[in-house]
């Protein structure tokens, strides 16, 4: 899952390489995109850029990784509250999420979504009409998601470190 804290595409880009991936916007929101020529221009004339981009793009191995791991080991509860978790941090606790988006995401069926959230619902952490996810309470969604929010976000600060505000610099 990419928020504002990152990029897509941009090893195809400095590789010139074609991007096997499909991008999915779930959320409204701004994007922005620059010709891979350009990319490849700006990430030459600055090592910050380049590197920021490399190491973001070691980020996204990890977080897929644990993401693999998460999906082979964690009940559909666990995994749901991480993905809301996450959801949360982009877009607060109004989200537009349909049953069959989330079940896509955590690699379960419909049904089973629909499920633990009629659970979820009852316990007083969510609350859901069609296409539409509220989180009522966050501390006990995170208290019921797995580790693996905090491993990803613990690949991400230490893969990424303060390379963002020192890039700034540079660039400005």
């Amino acid at each position: 899952m990419i928020g504002n804290d990152g990029a897509f595409g941009a090893a195809q880009a400095l590789d010139d390489k074609v991007s096997l991936n499909k991008v999915t916007m779930q959320v409204a929101g701004s994007a922005s995109a620059i010709d891979s020529d350009r990319l490849r221009e700006v990430a030459e004339r600055s090592k910050s850029f380049r590197t920021l981009l490399i190491e973001y793009e070691l980020f996204m191995t990890a977080q897929v990784q644990q993401t693999a791991a998460c999906n082979a080991v964690h009940d559909v509860q666990t995994r749901m509250c991480r993905w809301l978790l996450r959801m949360y941090e982009l877009v607060g606790a109004d989200m537009p999420l349909t049953q069959e988006f989330l079940s896509q995401m955590i690699g379960v069926r419909r049904t089973s979504v629909t499920e633990v959230a009629g659970e979820m619902q009852k316990s007083g952490m969510i609350s859901y009409t069609r296409g539409r996810r509220h989180i009522i309470d966050i501390g006990l969604v995170r208290l019921n998601a797995c580790e693996c929010h905090d491993d990803v976000r613990s690949h991400y600060d230490r893969i990424m470190g303060g390379t963002g505000s020192q890039l700034a610099n540079e660039i400005a």
